[in-house]
């Protein structure tokens, strides 16, 4: 799971930095909204799955 966050958060950051035309430096605001959309839910995976890692590593160490 925790991968799975990982990869969604490094698409976003690979879809924002896209986001800006070169030539006439104008953003691409949908583009910009689904990356960081995608930013926001690949750290909300990423940190659950932390967390329950270290939760089960807590319980691990409390069955010895």
């Amino acid at each position: 799971m925790m991968k799975n966050g990982l990869f969604l958060i490094s698409i976003g950051l690979i879809m924002f930095m896209f986001c800006v035309n070169r030539t006439t430096l104008e953003y691409d605001f949908l583009l910009m909204t689904t990356a960081v959309t995608s930013i926001i839910v690949g750290s909300v995976i990423s940190f659950k799955a932390n967390k329950k890692a270290k939760q089960a590593e807590v319980n691990q160490d409390e069955n010895r």
